[in-house]
């Protein structure tokens, strides 16, 4: 898959074309939640890279209208972004 130079802006996207975005995005991240909730606890660069990309994802489903709960063990690390 090749990234696109220009971002589309919501605004360009049909109504089904932003649903099949947030359906795809919000079983992705229900998909990845266990993993990155597993390693929660681990203070690698690795582990920190990975709930920084799945705590934007979880924040940008919500700005597109989708409500996704955090493992308990994201909680934390979600607060501390706020």
């Amino acid at each position: 898959m090749r990234c696109m130079a220009a971002p589309i802006m919501s605004e360009e996207l049909t109504a089904d074309e932003l649903e099949a975005l947030r359906a795809a995005g919000a079983w992705y991240a229900k998909y990845h939640a266990v993993r990155v909730a597993e390693l929660a606890g681990d203070p690698s660069a690795y582990a920190e890279h990975k709930r920084e990309k799945f705590l934007t994802l979880v924040a940008a489903l919500r700005k597109l209208g989708f409500e996704m709960a955090l493992p308990d063990e994201l909680r934390q690390d979600e607060r501390q972004a706020a």
